[in-house]
Parts: C-alpha cells; structure tokens; sequence
C-alpha cells in the first residue's frame, strides 16, 4: 500500500461538465490517480494507506455480491439496500459505493434505532434487502425490526476480507464482470439518509447522484486551499451523515481520510485512540465531536498537538463555551461544521484560523439562503431549491426552511451562528423567547444529571424536568429526598443562569425529577426526544404551574386600613413588589417600565384586596384603571373613589381644553434666536433623525443613507441601549444592506430628548448645531391606553428638539418634520364623499386616547411656533403602517392582535371601515421626499384604499375561521377577558387583543362610517406616494407567514 504521490490529478472538469456520478467518479480516480490515497491508517507496523485502483476493485467486489443478493435481472435504482451494522469505515464505505455502482439505492441507518425505527423506515422507503453485521445483537435487531414485513431480506454485512482479498490475481477476479457502468440518471435517487427522530421515528431523506456530487463539491471553496488534505475520520459513524460524507468528499477534492485499521468487530472510537489515530496519521484536518474536544481541552500536550493542525472541524452538538473559548485564545482552529441531512452541507469550505469567532461561519457557495426573520435578532435559516426536501416556498420557489435559528455576526457581515431551533425555542407568554439548547448542555453536564428538558412554552417562567444519573435516581414524591437533589444539583442550575437571559433563568422550585417508572427515552444522538418526553410528563409540569401560581396569590397583605394613608401604602407596597423597585408618589409608572402585563398584575392584586373588603366597590374598579391612573397616587385616589361609590372613580379623561392648555405650555416661553445670523452655504442635506430603531424609524434611515442628496444624517436613539448594535439587528431583521451603517455619511448618536442638551458631548452637539438642515422627529411612545399625561416626557422631548432647532446660526432654522397620526382625526366629522382635508383641526377631534391627544398637542404647538418664530415645519399624519419588505408586522399592534384573536374567538370580524393601510418601506422613501415640501400637514395614508373584506377574506380562509358582525366578533373577545384572576393574566399573555380591549371597545362605539382623508398636497409631496400600488390578498399572506415564522401564530395545520 504505498503512500500519496505528489502529483494529483483533480476531476474538477470532468465534474463541472456535469455528466459525473460518484461511482463513474471512484472508476475515473482508479484510472487517473490509480496510486493516489484515499484512506490512510496506522496498522500498528508503520502508516498504509488503501489506493484508488485497490478501492475501485474493492468497490466491484461489492457491487458483484450486492447485485446477487438482489439478483442479477433487478432493474438499477428499482432497489433500496439497507446496512444496519456495526462495520469498520473502509467497509463500511466500499459497501455503500458497490450499492451504488450496481445500480442500486443505499440507504445506512443507525444502529442505535430501535426496531420499531428500523422497520418504520424499512418500510417508508420499500427496501428489499437488508445487510447487518454478524454479532448476535446487531443480527437480531434486524430480525425483530423485519418480523412484520413482509418480502425484505436480511443478509450478512460482508467484512474487509470479502472485499480486499489477499493473493487474488487480477485476472481470476470475476469482479471484472462490472467493468460496464451502469446509465445513471442524475436525479435518480441514490442514497438515503435518515433524520435523528428527534420527535419521533427518524425520516428517511433521499439523495440524488447530483445531489451527492454536489455535497462534495462543498468543498471546493473556502478561506484556504484544502485540496489534498489529510483529514482524520475516526471519530465519525459511517451511518451518520457526517461520516458518510467523506466518500464524496474524497473523490471531489482529493482529500485523504485517516481511519482505523479494518477489524471484525470495528475498533471503537474514544477520545484517546482517535486522538493518537490523528496524530500518527499526520492529520491536518479532523472531523470530531464536541465530547472528544472537551476532553482534550484538559491535556497541554493535546491542546499543542491541535495548534499545529490547520483545524478541527466539529459539529453534530453544541460545544461547552469555557472550552472553546479557552482553546480558541491558546491558538487552536475551530471550524464549525454546519449542515442537516435534508441539505446537506451548509457552511462554507475550509477557513483559515477564525481565532476567537470560531462559532461563526459563512454560506457554501452552492447554497440559496434566505434569512427569515424570528425576532429578538435571530433568523430562520431557508434554503431555495434544496437538494431534495422541500417544505416551504418563498416568491414562488420551492425551499426548505431548515427550523435552525441563526444569529448575525455584529460587525462581520456574512458570517452566522447557530443560536437553536424554532420548534426548540420556548415563547414565553409574555413573549420574551428561551434558547434551551445552551442552558440545557450545561445542565446535562452535571454529575448528578444525566438528562434534562427545559419547558415553559406559554407560561410566565420556565422550568427544567431532570433525569438523574442511575446511582441518584430518587423517588420525588418523597419531599425532602426532592429537595436534597434539588439542592445537589443547584449549583449546576446557577451555571446555566448565569448565561441565560432573566427572563429564561430557572428557580429551585421549577425544577422537576423524573419518576423511575418514566425514564426519558433517547434518540440516536443521545439526547432526550423533547416532544414524547414532555407529552408523558404533562400532568407534572401542569402541577406545578398551578402549585406555584397558588402560592404566588397572597404576596402582598390587603391595606390595614382603608383610610388614605393605609392604601397609599399598600399601592407602594404593589408596584415595589411587581416592578423590583421603588418609585416615586407621582412617578409614571409607565415611562418607569411598566408594561401592560405589570399593569395587568399590579391590578389584579388591588382588585383581589378590594374584593376582600368590598365585592360591590370590586365590581366599580374600572379594567383600565391602570392607564387612567399611572402614578401611585392618582391609583390610590381612584381606589379611594371607588370604596366611596364616587362616579369619577379612576376617571382622569381629558377635555379639550386640557389639551389646549398643554400646547399653550409647550410652546410658551421659547429662546430668541441667536444674534449674528448668517444665510446658509448650499450644501447637501444634513438630517437629524430620532428614533431610527423602532421599524418605520429604520426604514426612513435606509432610505436617509441611500439619498445622494443627503450628505449627513445624524440619528438620535436612547441612551444605554447599544443603539448601534441595536440599528444592525433592525437592519437584518428588515431585510435592509448592512453595509450602508457603515457609510461615512452615517453618526448614531445616544441621546436623552427629555434633557436640553440631550446628554450629548458638547463638541459634537455644536458640530450638529452648525451644519443640521432637517430635523425628522419620529421618536415617541406607543401605547393607546395611556393618558396624556404619560407622554409628558415625549411633549418635553418634542420642546427640546424645537430649541436647539430656535438655536441655529442660520438665518433660517432648520426643517422640523414631525411624525403624527391619523389618530389625530378620530373624532373629525365629514359627509362622504368630501374626505378629510390636510388641515389644522380642534382638539376634540383627537380626544379618546392619551396617544392621539399628545399628537395634537405636539402638531399645535409646531403650528404656533411655525407662525410665531418662523421654524418651517411639517406635520406628517401617519397611517396605519402594515409591514417591512419581509413581511414582518409588529405583533404589539392591533391588527396583528385582531389576526391572533382568531385563534380564542374563532371567528374574525367581517365588517370594518375599508382600509387605507400603507407598507412600511415606500411610506418612509415618502416621508423621506415630503422634505421638499412646504406643506404644513400631510397625510401618509394609501391614496387607494381597499375594501377590508379584501383583507380579511383570504386571511380568514387561511385560518380557517368565519367572518362576523364586529359587534359579535368583540363579544367573543370579551368572554376571554376574567375578573382580576390568574386566568385572566394567562389569557392576555396568550390573547394580546384582551390588552387592547378598550381600544377595540372604542372602534365600536365610534362613528364607523368610511371617512377618507384627502392626501393631494402629500401625492404632490411624493412621488412614491403617488404611484403607490394598492394592497391585495398577496399582503396578507405575506403577514401570515411573517407571523406564523416568528411564533406569533401557529404554523399551518
């Protein structure tokens, strides 16, 4: 067996002509690169290595025995030939390529199926024959598997001597009757491989003979040159997809694989014989598993022998972070190898050293993606025209939307980690999302623990089920044996919080141990089936939650009193307990991090104390309290109000005089203007933009830095909140280039509006100062069930941006541009068919929600100053913005809660205002060009509007629910809606239109006749508006797939 030569001829021609299948590739070596190796291994007496001229004739020997057990007038590619065996890899390998160069489909599965595994895809994928390995276990295995079957074979799996027979001459082995190669069909199958059964029995996957050459060509293209490489196998089965790779990966590119000496049984991989096979091979690369790599972590001498490999290529499971971490820093190559029995390999070729990103990779030249956004910044990963699976489409192109969940580099862009799975990921009720996989491996690697499921898909927190190790193995019925095992394993659970975001961390209590009658059952990786896991243990974890629930009830003790003094602080006591901190008698307690939710349980444990005292004042407590009454005071007040049966009780509505007097205030008492004013040079635009991570925010951002008219934007996002790490994720998530946040032009600037000079360095404040044209104020709060008064800071905001607008050095102050409301005109009266003007309108036409009333405030007061103290200024009324350019539609407002309400109400309503909806990206390029206008109002609503039957219709039918009167539609929705209980905390977490039910409420009880608003002055304004398409079924189809990717409805039926 001699060594490599020098020279090696590569296929890449023949391949790219085409017309190659993996066994016309191994005949075409054999003649080519007859002495060139193709395994390499340590025999004990020196390094030996198998030829292609000697695989090729093994390879015949393999086809001639497969073609009699089938029989010699099959038809080629009519037969699947299946190998349950435990085999050593050369064989393994010769087998599977002489399946394939007699024509047949080779189909490897795992040993460690059960039977019932076996013979499920046994069955699924017609096999006929079926070759196992000779040991009693094994033998037997395939037997009960084939018992109920009826017309497979099981025939013994041939061992290296059938296959490399010693002192047979050439001339007298009748393996030269398949000289002649089969016809192949390149999209024929050609070999199966099987998924984990992860959820249940594995599924067959099948690969076509271009679909195999293309997964070896994978390799072609990377950071470095790995043709010829020397690659250690040891540690990969050959039943897996990471091991059978290797036989198209050596034929494409010349790879070289070192494998353990051929044996009968095979030699069993460990992490010191595969460590020592690596090193007495010369491997510059090695395929290995996460568990080897962390048991080398600990030995210098492995650690230095790894620093001198081009790398170490891993995938299959996730790897401890201490020790990639720790063997990155010391110089070791880490290269993450991703890719799935469906697709093949995704991850690009071999890279140089990716130092400390190790974990990140980029796409296989071969492969189609596209990102599908799953919020929090992660994204789905989709492949177009895959291979062979197909389970999605996308623009009309069959795909395969793989369920992994990608992260994005934050400065590299095209490199991705994996984060987890979107079936694996738990959304929280309150929406917040838990990675499981991260916190359960470092769980899993306790002493005390040998199998863990995290859970807690629809509840408030999450929770951990625990296997034991055999020698801990409990009865958890027993109370204190339970608690002493939770104790035990407590600090490993500490380890995993840690990591783990707050709202993912798992509490002692939350811990559950596995009955010995229930033990977990295992795939073929070994990791625990989550969904068969979980189903058998669903009355525990239900018992549980409804454990911790109850004994979360009397948290708070109910006033001593109930005079003013003991329910003010009993309300101080609520909100410290439920926000974690305290606040101030007349702080808001919304712009303070109150969110609905809180708002929800703050009312909730008011409502129960009140109940206790009073049932009939109970009854007076309005739902949205919370919203009429946001500081401690004004809620102390209310509850004070209603004990007293007073008519006002949590009643803070306002007049329009209120708002009057608010505008009066906020546009009172501005600065002169600066002495020494000068005209401005003509120059490019220079825009100051607020607000730009929010959705339509980054939208008008992008188009911002894709104007050549615009030479600088300067864009204001909170403090403390990595703003620019925060504006990438928005861009990936909105399908925006990346890159342009790099441009020159562009300055994320963290800044606090409530301030005067909004907590920015006075440098860069002045270089603002001086060169700012445009101001575009798009920054503001969204809630409809806040008062007005909770928009103090916004108002405040809005007066400090005037001032430093007042505060130019030019002649004329810069452009202010303000993002308003159509909400602004709820109350505006008008007889169809005249359409509401883009006018000036009274306060009583925005009074209703705290949102819509601050709008008017803020577009009074511009109108003041306009008149007063010259600011040229333009008050965009916004519309209902329905979507980004991927589909995505923010799930916390109405519509989208509309949508998901079908899920509770069954039913949707049929008969709503039409609709003048406007996509996301072209209403920001109109914002964007509505600078040039002198207008003091536009209205950015869809100069075409639709019927909302236009809608609805097709959203309905996907849903598979009716259309009905609103009235009815509300009545449904309302039933969700309980007293104060645990239930209805639960059933707003899950039903976010119950949170929005006033507002709901309102459209009902509103004139609902169909009132366009007039947009001339805004198509004049804007081209894109202008021309704007109208919206049709294809939307809302889009939205539902948007919502159905990111958890907010359930996927398809």
């Amino acid at each position: 067996m001699p060594f490599p030569p020098d020279s090696y001829v590569s296929p890449k021609s023949f391949i790219e002509s085409g017309k190659a299948t993996i066994p016309e590739l191994y005949e075409w070596n054999a003649r080519e690169n007859p002495s060139y190796h193709i395994f390499r291994l340590d025999s004990g007496q020196g390094i030996e290595g198998i030829s292609y001229a000697e695989m090729n004739k093994g390879i015949l020997r393999a086809a001639r025995l497969v073609s009699s057990l089938v029989g010699p007038n099959a038809s080629p590619g009519h037969h699947v030939v299946a190998i349950v065996a435990s085999a050593d890899t050369i064989t393994y390998a010769t087998v599977i390529l002489g399946i394939l160069r007699a024509g047949h489909v080779a189909f490897p599965i795992s040993p460690r199926n059960s039977a019932a595994a076996v013979a499920h895809l046994s069955s699924k994928t017609k096999c006929t024959q079926v070759l196992a390995s000779r040991d009693p276990h094994m033998s037997d295995l395939v037997k009960d598997a084939l018992a109920g079957l009826g017309g497979v074979k099981q025939h013994a799996m041939p061992q290296y001597e059938d296959l490399f027979p010693s002192g047979v001459a050439e001339s007298d082995d009748d393996a030269r009757d398949f000289l002649v190669m089969p016809k192949y069909d390149l999209d024929s199958p050609a070999m199966i491989l099987h998924s984990s059964g992860s959820t249940s029995h594995p599924k067959p996957i099948t690969w076509s003979h271009r679909g195999l050459i293309c997964w070896g060509m994978s390799t072609w293209k990377g950071t470095m040159d790995s043709t010829c490489a020397i690659v250690s196998a040891h540690g990969v089965p050959m039943y897996h997809a990471m091991g059978s790779v290797i036989i198209f990966m050596a034929v494409t590119c010349g790879w070289v694989f070192c494998v353990f000496p051929p044996a009968s049984p095979p030699t069993v991989p460990n992490s010191d014989n595969v460590f020592e096979g690596a090193v007495s091979c010369g491997a510059e690369l090695m395929y290995t598993v996460p568990a080897f790599l962390e048991q080398w972590a600990r030995e210098p001498d492995k650690v230095l022998a790894m620093k001198q490999m081009w790398g170490l290529l891993f995938g299959g499971a996730p790897l401890n972070k201490s020790v990639r971490d720790s063997l990155a820093s010391q110089g070791v190559a880490l290269l993450t190898g991703y890719g799935s029995t469906e697709t093949g390999s995704i991850s690009a070729g071999i890279s140089v050293n990716p130092e400390m990103d190790w974990e990140y990779f980029g796409f296989n030249y071969l492969v189609d993606t596209v990102m599908r956004p799953a919020g929090d910044g992660t994204y789905e990963l989709v492949i177009l025209c895959p291979p062979r699976a197909f389970n999605d489409r996308i623009n009309g192109i069959d795909a395969y939307a793989t369920s992994d969940l990608l992260e994005p580099h934050p400065t590299k862009p095209g490199l991705w980690k994996i984060y987890g799975r979107v079936d694996d990921q738990i959304i929280l009720s309150n929406g917040e999302k838990t990675n499981p996989l991260p916190l359960e491996h470092i769980i899993r690697d306790g002493p005390h623990v040998r199998g863990c499921l995290i859970f807690g898909r629809g509840r408030l927190q999450n929770g951990v089920l625990i296997e034991p190790m055999p020698e801990y193995l409990l009865d958890p019925q027993d109370e204190q044996k339970l608690a002493d095992f939770r104790n035990k394993i407590w600090p490993t659970i500490e380890r995993a919080n840690a990591i783990a975001p707050q709202h993912s961390r798992v509490f002692k209590e939350m811990i559950i141990v596995t009955l010995p009658s229930k033990p977990f059952t295992y795939n073929a990786k070994g990791f625990p089936r989550r969904v068969p896991v979980l189903q058998d243990y669903q009355n525990e974890i239900e018992a549980l939650y409804a454990g911790v629930e109850q004994s979360s009830q009397g948290d708070v003790p109910a006033p001593s009193s109930w005079n003013s003094d003991g329910v003010k602080t009993f309300v101080h006591t609520v909100v410290q307990h439920v926000l974690g901190q305290p606040l101030a008698e007349d702080a808001d307690l919304f712009r303070n991090g109150c969110d609905s939710l809180q708002a929800t349980y703050i009312r909730n444990i008011a409502l129960r104390a009140l109940r206790e005292h009073s049932p009939a004042a109970a009854k007076r407590l309005p739902m949205n309290v919370m919203f009429q009454a946001p500081t401690i005071v004004a809620l102390t007040d209310a509850l004070l109000r209603t004990l007293s049966d007073s008519p006002e009780a949590g009643s803070m509505a306002s007049t329009p005089e209120d708002l009057i007097r608010r505008a009066e205030r906020y546009g009172a008492d501005l600065p002169a203007r600066p002495s020494g004013l000068r005209p401005r040079a003509s120059t490019k635009d220079v825009v100051l933009v607020t607000g730009t991570t929010g959705g339509f925010g980054c939208d008008i951002l992008e188009h911002l830095l894709r104007d050549s008219e615009i030479g600088t934007v300067y864009a204001f996002n909170r403090k403390a909140t990595n703003a620019l790490e925060r504006q990438r994720e928005r861009f990936l998530q909105r399908g925006h280039d990346v890159t342009l946040l790099e441009s020159p032009k562009f300055r994320m600037v963290e800044a606090d509006l409530q301030l005067a000079d909004f907590g920015v360095e006075p440098g860069l404040l002045g270089e603002i100062r001086a060169s700012v044209t445009h101001i575009m104020h798009n920054a503001w709060q969204v809630n409809f069930n806040l008062k007005v008064t909770s928009f103090e800071g916004d108002l405040q905001g809005l007066r400090n941006l005037l001032e430093f607008a007042l505060s130019s050095p030019y002649t004329v102050p810069p452009k202010f541009m303000f993002v308003s409301s159509i909400g602004v005109l709820a109350n505006y009266q008008v007889q169809p068919p005249e359409s509401v003007p883009e006018e000036r309108v009274e306060p009583s036409s925005a009074i209703g929600s705290g949102y819509t009333e601050s709008k008017w405030v803020a577009e009074e007061t511009l109108h003041k100053l306009a008149h007063h103290v010259g600011i040229p200024t333009t008050t965009v009324r916004l519309g209902q913005v329905c979507g980004d350019q991927l589909g995505h539609w923010n799930e916390k407002e109405w519509f989208p809660a509309l949508v998901k309400s079908s899920l509770f109400t069954r039913c949707l309503p049929g008969d709503m205002n039409e609709i003048a909806f406007i996509l996301s990206h072209p209403a920001a390029r109109a914002f964007v060009e509505m600078r040039k206008s002198s207008s003091a109002i536009l209205h950015l609503v869809h100069p075409r509007p639709i019927e909302w039957k236009a809608i609805v219709i097709p959203m309905a039918k996907e849903l598979g629910v009716p259309l009905v009167p609103y009235s009815e539609w509300l009545s449904e929705l309302e039933k969700g809606a309980g007293e104060g209980s645990a239930n209805e905390v639960d059933a707003m977490r899950t039903n976010p239109a119950l949170r929005l039910l006033d507002f709901f409420r309102a459209q009902r009880d509103s004139n609902r006749s169909d009132t366009r608003l007039s947009t001339a002055k805004a198509e004049l304004a804007s081209e894109e508006l202008a021309h704007m398409c109208q919206l049709g079924s294809e939307d809302a189809m889009r939205w539902i797939t948007a919502w159905r990717a990111s958890g907010f409805l359930p996927a398809a039926a």
